[in-house]
């Protein structure tokens, strides 16, 4: 049984103390009239409710899955604490979840009606990604993971002695993390037209994730990558109002820290450096950096029912100056200087938000507004003139290479018009302009302009229904030089990243219910998209969605409830390539292939509720399951009916390829929650949970990789693995 912590014990103390408080003796009837020094104080018992119990968990399989961002734990526990008072003008509050466990969470409240709030919040959020892991390394949660020199030289000497070696030697552990969260804050009202509030939150978060790293495309290693991460948000503000006026004011500050901005670890491959291969390498981790600003907003209020706002920001992201690391950690290399020893990164980002609304008339909406965003990196450019790939060769290059530093703007022109021409019926028209200028990206700049028109049937007492269509169109700009680009780098000039690259796009969304008698609703909905990247020649090329929904709520007795809902999700994604190297097969269209991706998941949810069974007990049942599943075909050649309409059609010289068996999951979830009184105010209840995964993956599951070492590919076992999992509760519900 697990060790139970000491809030759980506080907390449970509290039961007595508030059972046996009592309540003061009421004021006098003059009370309002007497002296406030001679005025007797108040005092109200604590209200509330405590959950608390045994539990008992079971699982074959999987179980960190199924204990993935909480804690099942056995043995005792306070699942829900909830406790109140009113003492004085102040209402106070107390809520406890969990409390002892690893997702334990706190928050006390104090609150003076129209005065004063304040509040403090404690909150734990696990991740236990798997307990099943194993590595070669030491130093596990550290930033050096190291191999014994023996283990090393054995594996150099004899490849294929990698399995044995880590069969004997590698041992378990689990890949997870914690963080730990405190948040406090306030909000003051000195006058009725002030309200001054600020929140500071800091996350801890430690543990390890899993990594990569590689000494070549033929040599892969998994890694426990530490995690050692502090992050303190702070947010403070003014606010003043004054008909017909509104006034704000800002501050934002974000800082993060990391213990860990490097990981270095051997080469189970190899125990000793040289020219052509490293005994160890090195991974960056993400960097400190901080992040500071100010913003403002007004906001007035304008004749005909209308009200025009500004906001505006800016702010600064610097790092921490932590160093940059050398090129390489082989001993035997030699390299030339870094250009410099930090990155000094930098960035201003500034933001603009004008919006308009008004009624004019009781028929006719107009909403209308522009925002703008501009990160402008300022980080000095970077000068290579060799490079080390691997940590295995110094390469030195004909010409330096410099980075580039990303920037945007983006300026987004919004507009709606909605007509009511009678009590419950509404249609409209709206229209969104966006345009996108960014640097070293293939597209100067991308415009994407959306026309979108809507009609809603509300205010029925039967049906309601809500129907939007949406056609956009996005084009970039400044291709030329980016062709060229491409070409430069070796890629295909025709290639297109997604998300800036031209695109028709259609969308249908239906939303619908009714409800025929007071004791029963019907909601159905549909979604139905497309995207055509017309010009893409390798890349996205097109995907389509299709969505359904539908779902009833049934109360066929005052002490009966009923439910179900049901829903399906298809996406159907077409991506292009061309299987050649730099040369005479670059520019080869008989090389070209594509995947044809089509995903699909089905999703039931069953629920009831039936009141006073006999006359004493409560019970609640759901019953969730999905199934998803994911089929990738290879085509060789010409796809027939999908081509670029200039395309010529080539014969293939691929070989075909081989099929790939289709991904599947599915995910059913069982409760079942059952409550008995045994007095007023105690009650006994019972808990039951039930889950089952399953899982098939030709990349990811088990009979995958059933091996840890592959060939020069060492792995963690870090998998889909299924399972299925049983959890009992017996609790005590007491409230007073």
């Amino acid at each position: 049984m697990r060790t139970v912590c000491l809030p759980l014990i506080a907390i449970l103390a509290l039961v007595p103390r508030a059972v046996l408080a009592q309540s003061g003796p009421p004021p006098p009837a003059d009370a309002s009239q007497a002296n406030p020094a001679e005025r007797p104080t108040v005092k109200t018992s604590w209200i509330g409710t405590v959950d608390f119990g045994v539990r008992g968990t079971s699982a074959n399989g999987d179980a960190a899955r199924y204990e993935r961002y909480r804690d099942l734990g056995d043995g005792l526990f306070a699942d829900r604490v909830r406790l109140s008072r009113d003492r004085s003008g102040w209402l106070l509050g107390v809520t406890a979840d969990h409390a002892g466990r690893r997702d334990q969470r706190y928050l006390f409240e104090a609150d003076r009606p129209g005065r004063f709030t304040t509040w403090f919040l404690w909150d734990q959020i696990p991740m236990l990604l798997s307990s099943t892991t194993r590595t070669l390394f030491s130093g596990v949660g550290s930033g050096t993971l190291e191999i014994p020199d023996a283990l090393q030289a054995a594996v150099q000497a004899n490849p294929a002695a990698i399995a044995p070696v880590v069969s004997q030697f590698s041992i378990q552990f689990d890949t997870r993390t914690q963080r730990r969260i405190a948040e406090g804050g306030f909000r003051y009202l000195p006058t009725t037209a002030l309200t001054v509030e600020g929140k500071v939150r800091h996350t801890n978060r430690d543990g390890e994730i899993a990594y990569g790293g590689s000494f070549g495309h033929s040599s892969t290693v998994e890694l426990p990558a530490p995690t050692e991460h502090q992050l303190t948000d702070a947010d403070a503000g003014a606010e003043f109002v004054r008909d017909p006026v509104l006034l704000r004011a800002g501050y934002v500050g974000s800082f993060f820290h990391n213990d860990v901005t490097a990981l270095a670890f051997d080469n189970p491959f190899r125990a000793v450096d040289s020219a052509a291969a490293s005994a160890r390498g090195r991974v960056s981790l993400a960097p400190s950096s901080s992040f500071n600003g100010i913003n403002g907003l007004a906001s007035v209020k304008l004749p005909r029912r209308s009200r025009a706002s500004a906001y505006v920001s800016a702010g600064v992201l610097t790092d921490a100056g932590d160093p940059i690391m050398p090129q390489t950690i082989n001993s035997v290399l030699r390299t030339a200087p870094l250009d410099r020893q930090a990155v000094e990164g930098k960035a201003r980002t500034t933001g603009v938000n004008l919006t308009f609304v008004s009624r004019p008339t009781r028929s006719v909406d107009v909403t209308a507004g522009y925002r703008q965003y501009d990160y402008d990196n300022r980080t000095p450019a970077f000068a290579m003139t060799e490079r080390v790939s691997y940590d295995n060769a110094v390469t030195v290059l004909d010409a330096p290479v410099h980075t580039e530093a990303f920037s945007v703007t983006r300026h987004t022109l919004d507009g709606d018009v909605k007509f009511a021409p009678r009590r419950g019926i509404s249609t409209g028209v709206g229209f969104t302009r966006l345009v996108e200028d960014r640097t070293h990206r293939i597209f100067e700049a991308t415009t994407d302009n959306t026309v979108r028109v809507i009609f809603d049937a509300a205010g029925n007492p039967w049906f309601t229904v809500r129907t939007k269509y949406e056609h956009g169109q996005r084009r970039g700009a400044g291709i030329d030089e980016g062709e060229r680009e491409l070409a430069a780098i070796g890629e295909q000039p025709g290639m297109r990243h997604f998300d800036i690259a031209s695109r028709d796009r259609d969308r249908v969304t239906i939303l619908g219910s009714a409800t025929p008698f007071a004791s029963l609703g019907i909601n159905a909905s549909i979604a139905v998209g497309k995207d055509d990247y017309l010009e893409s020649e390798f890349g996205l090329r097109d995907n389509t969605h299709r969505v359904y929904a539908a779902g009833i709520n049934a109360t066929p007795t005052d002490r009966v409830v009923v439910g179900g809902s049901y829903s399906f999700e298809r996406y159907h994604a077409l991506s292009r390539s061309r299987q050649a190297n730099p040369g005479a097969q670059f520019a080869d269209p008989s090389r070209n292939w594509a995947t044809d991706a089509t995903d699909g998941a089905h999703s039931l949810m069953l629920n009831a509720e039936v009141a006073r069974i006999a006359g004493k007990i409560d019970l609640r049942l759901l019953y969730d399951f999905s199934r998803a599943r994911a089929r990738y075909d290879y085509i060789a050649g010409p796809v027939a009916d999908r081509t670029l309409p200039e395309e010529v059609v080539v014969p293939t010289t691929l070989p075909p390829p081989l099929a790939l068996p289709p991904t599947r999951s599915e995910l059913q979830r069982a409760t079942l929650d059952a409550t008995y009184p045994l007095a007023a105010r105690l009650s006994l209840g019972v808990s039951y949970w039930y889950e089952q995964y399953r899982v098939n993956d030709f990349t990811l599951d088990v009979d995958a990789n059933p091996d840890l070492a592959r060939g020069q590919a060492l792995l963690m076992g870090y998998l889909y693995r299924p399972y299925s999992a049983n959890t009992t509760w017996l609790r005590l519900i007491y409230r007073w």
